[in-house]
This record gives structure tokens, sequence and C-alpha cells, in this order.
């Protein structure tokens, strides 16, 4: 898997100049390359990130049942997991 096709998008912070003096602001940016809207507040960030990765995630059936044995992330397609019934 090519870093590019993995998704890990992370909150960044940084200042930016206002009329009001300098302000944090939080925004989105993922390995894939796609940054999103800054945000004053870090929380409508968060919901970027999640929704990012809601969008980008793979099928259920296809996702990894066990992310830390498999050292995957759990929106992420496994190999191992793909195509595999459930036990209970």
């Amino acid at each position: 898997m090519s870093p590019q096709d993995r998704h890990n998008p992370k909150v960044e912070r940084h200042q930016e100049e206002t009329s009001q003096g300098l302000a944090w602001v939080y925004q989105v940016r993922c390995t894939c390359g796609e940054e999103f809207d800054e945000y004053y507040a870090k929380q409508l960030a968060e919901q970027d990130k999640h929704r990012h990765l809601g969008k980008v995630a793979a099928p259920p059936a296809e996702r990894c049942r066990e992310p830390k044995k498999h050292r995957m992330r759990p929106h992420e397609r496994c190999a191992l997991c793909a195509g595999q019934l459930s036990l209970f």
C-alpha cells in the first residue's frame, strides 16, 4: 500500500493574524493529499477528520476486525479479514 493510498488525517494547529491579534487555527490534513477548511474551534476540525475517514473507509465486511494484531487502522481494508464470516 503506497502512502497516498493510506488515510491518516491529522488535526494541525497554527497561528493566524486576525484583526484582534493572533489566533489559533485548526486544519485537517490527510496523507492522501486532501486538505480541509480552517477553523478556530478544534472540534469542527475533528468533525472534518471523522467525516473524511467515514467517506474513505472500506465496506464493513472488508474492514479489519483485529487492527492491533494485524497492525492496521480500523477503517482500512484488511487482506486477512476480508471475506471472512464472523464466528459469533
